[in-house]
């Protein structure tokens, strides 16, 4: 608030006889704590502003709320990755791995710690840490240990032992990487003098290189100096946005940044986003060196904060887990020609002249540092002209090869521009300029006949005029559903590559990554590229085609394709947008910044963030931030997802009241949209059975047409949904009412079940989708039964036509009649299929 709007509020307090501070004081007032923390850095004497890592990880771990949710440890599944710290890279790379945990007395145990632990069957022995990790099915934190044992305790779990001459202060290694829960961890033990190998029925004894090797401390320990070491992977987002309402002109690059060790529904949230950088002058690889320089030290000699879950001060360890972004800027940032080069893939060196549909061998750090040399031998331009298109990499100056990682594996492949904005975009744009005005009419009046009520995103406008300026939910939408509307115009070779599409989409979408069917999904990829291959052979020339093969072994990397999804980081950029329009434009890359980093200090400070001063934000602040009014203004979250707490929000609240009437004239919405009551339904011929339970048709209730579901999603009469019955039996239905009745609140659901073989297996549709068929049985179940809207899709027949109607056109301020074709469900026909393509 401005000098002169702030006088005009002291003026209208004053009037009212409020006392007022003098205008002095209140504009010299600033939080404690809250100085802009920004780092000034010139690119060819052109400034830029840089907020920086520490400054975030410091506000990040002193609260409360987000120290308490970051995985520290990896967490190994049985065979789901639901998370980015479930996948590979955080297991195998000793990078990411924590190097110690706090005992229950509260001392650090690091890795590599000679310790005392209690073993089965023996009690107390001595053991070596070698990893601490979670299980996702337990909450205790575990170690794999290496379990040493004497001679005596040797011959007692081994009695037909052959060690009879042994040194007396040798231990035994007996068992490698056993695994025991930190609380069976007792203490430090004496390191062992000699260590025996035990490879039955062999021995043989370290020598003492070796044994200097193996019970050497780890090196995190002294870098700790004694306090407690926490490693927090970071992940990196970099992309271009408007500066202006628009969406056009006035570009800006950008860097921002996310914390890998936050689970994925917290990490998705928009406040858990935060900006590092952006400037409308200066390109981003050139931005990136101040973060790069403090990546490098951040994780070469940490940074010490005050971390709200041990309520101390710990060195945390800040690595690079990833770097997210579109395909161009990739390229760029991995000194990659991108498309133009003949090895045209930035993850492998596949030649687009001889094996585009092929892995080869995959690029390294090592490779292209070894490549960019040889470029940088030749003599002449032509010739490093010619060498760059061979290798597809080019000897820029790149200060991101200054980071500790194999840049070749941190940059992941994003399904957003890669699978939507790329693939999905070729095919409908193949699919579309083969039809004619009367096929494109009619996939217009598919498309408005088609239920999309299962759907998290909705289609808008004339797809077949407007399908190259769709944007990512657009076609993340029309990706769902186009085999059920495209189907009839498709011959055999485009069904094929759209079908195997949606499988690929179904696999990039999928809420999980199931480890034990990667081969399986990668079969499903390799599928695709083949029918690519035979049938549009032009799109083998786009990079973004030839990446899907490299899809599955990401996720096996960093776990399900939304854990490092570009999505959530592109929504961000309308908050830089507006930042811009709404400052004076002079200095955008400083003015922006520090906006970011006073609202920042403001959060820390108002979500219980600890200050320097051991005082804490007052719980009467607390709750004025935490408004949805304050959420929305100073963390951006959108006001629908902070209206979640609400009492007509909550999962089986019905909606969209309507009048008290007899249970028997209660109106019912059947499939196609169909009216009629429940004395009306009981009566006819279609022999219904109403299973009405404790309720009957005299029954006054109160109706409503709509509820909340267990999602928290409205669904209406006349939708399909997954419900429970009274029974506890999983179902789909059509949502026929809602009404209430002494206070709790009633749905009426008619059952669809799924069609089985004679040998009780799915029945499947041409584009494998289960059958099922509209039975004649209505359950009365809770509302809070209601699980979520159910992609389901009425199966076609030739009884399904196209009409033409009139409709009622403004043309040049004159009312005119056009013609419009709809088309017309047959819903005498019960036969529906589940949309698997569907994601939620």
């Amino acid at each position: 608030m401005g000098r002169r709007n702030l006088t005009f509020v002291w003026f209208i307090l004053k009037s009212m006889g409020v006392k007022t501070p003098s205008m002095s004081s209140v504009m010299a007032f600033k939080l404690p704590e809250t100085e802009a923390s920004l780092k000034h850095c010139t690119r060819d004497q052109v400034p830029f502003y840089c907020i920086p890592v520490s400054s975030i990880i410091r506000q990040s771990l002193g609260r409360p709320d987000i120290a308490s949710a970051i995985v520290r440890h990896p967490v190994c599944t049985e065979d789901k990755y639901t998370e980015m710290f479930h996948g590979n890279r955080w297991h195998t790379d000793n990078r990411f791995m924590s190097p110690m945990v706090k005992l229950t007395d509260g001392t650090s145990c690091f890795v590599y710690d000679c310790v005392k632990v209690v073993y089965p069957l023996l009690g107390t022995t001595t053991g070596i840490i070698q990893k601490y990790f979670h299980k996702s099915c337990l909450k205790e934190v575990l170690a794999e240990v290496d379990i040493l044992l004497d001679l005596a305790q040797f011959r007692q779990m081994v009695p037909d032992t052959t060690a009879t001459h042994m040194d007396t202060d040798a231990l035994i290694l007996y068992h490698s990487s056993a695994v025991i829960a930190v609380r069976d961890i007792l203490g430090f033990a004496e390191p062992p003098r000699i260590v025996v190998r035990w490879t039955p029925p062999n021995f043989s004894r370290m020598t003492l290189q070796e044994t200097t090797s193996y019970l050497s401390p780890h090196p995190m320990k002294a870098k700790a100096a004694g306090k407690p070491v926490v490693m927090l992977p970071i992940i990196l987002f970099s992309d271009d946005t408007s500066g202006n309402k628009s969406k056009k002109w006035h570009k800006f690059e950008s860097w921002y940044m996310s914390l890998a060790g936050l689970p994925r529904h917290i990490n998705a949230r928009i406040e858990n986003i935060h900006f590092l950088c952006c400037s409308d002058s200066v390109c981003p690889l050139d931005m990136s060196k101040p973060i790069s320089e403090e990546l490098v030290r951040l994780e070469q000699e940490g940074v010490v904060v005050y971390d709200a879950l041990y309520k101390e001060m710990v060195l945390v360890i800040a690595p690079l887990m990833c770097i997210v972004c579109d395909n161009p800027r990739a390229s760029e940032l991995l000194n990659h020609l991108g498309s133009s080069a003949i090895k045209y893939c930035r993850i492998c060196m596949c030649d687009k002249t001889e094996n585009p549909d092929e892995l080869s061998e995959l690029r390294t750090m090592s490779l292209a540092l070894q490549q960019i040399a040889e470029i940088e031998a030749l003599r002449t331009e032509q010739e490093k002209i010619e060498m760059r298109k061979l290798y597809g990499v080019r000897e820029t100056l790149n200060p991101l090869f200054s980071i500790h990682a194999d840049l070749y594996r941190c940059l992941p492949i994003e399904v957003l521009h890669t699978l939507l904005l790329g693939i999905c975009k070729y095919i409908l744009k193949h699919v579309m300029s083969g039809l004619s005005a009367r096929q494109k009419a009619e996939i217009l009046a598919r498309v408005k006949s088609f239920d999309t009520s299962g759907f998290r995103t909705k289609m808008y406008g004339n797809v077949c005029q407007h399908y190259k300026s769709f944007v990512g939910r657009d076609f993340k939408g029309w990706s769902q559903m186009a085999l059920f509307i495209l189907g009839p115009y498709l011959d055999g070779g485009q069904t094929q590559v759209l079908l195997t599409f949606s499988k690929v989409f179904q696999i990039a979408y999928c809420e999980f990554f199931c480890v034990q069917l990667s081969e399986e999904w990668k079969g499903i990829c390799c599928s695709f590229i083949d029918s690519v291959k035979t049938h549009m052979p032009l799109l083998l020339n786009k990079p973004k085609t030839h990446l899907i093969l490299h899809l599955v072994d990401c996720m096996i990397d960093f776990g399900p394709s939304s854990a490092f999804s570009a999505e959530r980081f592109e929504s961000f950029n309308s908050r830089v947008r507006q930042y811009n329009v709404f400052g004076n434009r002079l200095a955008p890359s400083r003015d922006i910044a520090h906006r970011f980093s006073v609202v920042q200090h403001i959060r820390y400070i108002c979500h219980g963030g600890n200050l320097s001063s051991g005082e804490k934000c007052g719980d009467a602040l607390k709750m004025i931030f935490l408004s949805p009014v304050m959420q929305h203004i100073m963390c951006g979250i959108p006001m629908e997802d902070l209206q979640g707490t609400r009492a007509i929000y909550q999962p089986g609240t019905p909606r969209k009241k309507g009048q008290k009437i007899y249970l028997k004239d209660l109106p019912l919405t059947l499939a196609g949209k169909q009216k009629n009551t429940l004395e009306e339904l009981q009566s006819n011929s279609h022999n219904y059975n109403v299973q009405l339970g404790e309720h009957a048709l005299t029954d006054k209730v109160l109706e409503y047409r709509a509820l909340i579901c267990s999602e928290r999603s409205l669904v209406n009469s006349g939708e399909n949904i997954e419900f429970v019955t009274s029974y506890d039996q999983f179902m789909y239905g059509i949502l026929l009412a809602t009404f209430t009745t002494h206070n709790a609140a009633w749905c009426l659901v008619q059952g669809i079940l799924p069609l089985v073989s004679l040998d009780n297996q799915p029945i499947l549709n041409p584009y494998d989708c289960p059958l099922l068929e509209l039975s004649n049985t209505i359950f009365c179940t809770p509302s809070c039964n209601i699980k979520r809207p159910a992609p389901l899709v009425h199966e076609c027949t030739d009884t399904c036509i196209f009409q033409e109607t009139m409709q009622a056109r403004t043309v040049e301020r004159e009312n005119i009649l056009c013609s419009k074709l709809v088309f017309q469900h047959d819903w005498s026909n019960p036969t529906y299929c589940c949309n698997v393509y569907c994601t939620r």
